[in-house]
C-alpha cells in the first residue's frame, strides 16, 4: 500500500483477485461503496421497480436504500435475538408473489445460518444476496469461512482498508 494506488491500481486488482479467491468465485469487482455493491447485486438478480426484497431491519440504512434506489420495496423480516441476523422462520409470513430476492446481512462477526435461508430461497426460486461487511472470512458454524464456491457473483468494495464489504449472490 506504499504506492497509495489501491483504487484502480495494481493493488486494487490484486485485492479483487484475493477476495475472489477467498470467496471461491471467478471474479471480484471493486466499487465505490457498499451501497453500489448492493445495487449491482440486486440488478444482477433482476430486481426492478414494483418488486419486493426481503431483508433484516437491523442493518445499516444502505441495505434498504439500495432496494429503494431500484424502485423496489424493502420488506423487513425480523431478526434472531441470539445472532442479530435475519430470521428465516419469518420468511413465510413476509414473502409475496412480488418477492424477487432475499438480502442477508451478517453482523458483528456472526455469520447467519445459511442452510434454512438457502433452503427457503431454493423452494421459492429466489436469489440470496449476502452482505458480508463484517464477517468476511469469519468462521461459520460448519467451521469454514463465510464464502461460497457456488456463488454466481462476488462484489468487493473497499471503503476503508480495514472495513471490507463483500456482497455474494446465491441462485
Amino acid at each position: 500500500m506504499a504506492s497509495q494506488q489501491f483504487v484502480l491500481g495494481r493493488e486494487g486488482t490484486a485485492l479483487e483477485e484475493e477476495i475472489a479467491g477467498l470467496c471461491g468465485v471467478a471474479h471480484g469487482v471493486g466499487l465505490a461503496s457498499g451501497t453500489d455493491a448492493l445495487i449491482l447485486a440486486l440488478r444482477a438478480c433482476g430486481v426492478q421497480a414494483g418488486d419486493e426484497v426481503l431483508l433484516p431491519p437491523f442493518t445499516f440504512v444502505a441495505t434498504g436504500s439500495a432496494v429503494s434506489a431500484l424502485g423496489a420495496k424493502p420488506v423487513f423480516v425480523d431478526i434472531r435475538p441470539d445472532t442479530y441476523n435475519i430470521n428465516p422462520s419469518e420468511f413465510e409470513r413476509r414473502v409475496t408473489p412480488r418477492t424477487r430476492a432475499i438480502v442477508v446481512v451478517h453482523l458483528y462477526g456472526l455469520a447467519a445460518d445459511m442452510d434454512p435461508i438457502l433452503a427457503f430461497a431454493k423452494s421459492r426460486k429466489l436469489p440470496v444476496i449476502e452482505d458480508t461487511r463484517k464477517p468476511l472470512a469469519r468462521p461459520t458454524k460448519a467451521g469454514g469461512p463465510v464464502r461460497s464456491a457456488t456463488s454466481h457473483a462476488s462484489v468487493f468494495t473497499p471503503r476503508k482498508i480495514w472495513a471490507r464489504t463483500a456482497t455474494r449472490v446465491w441462485w
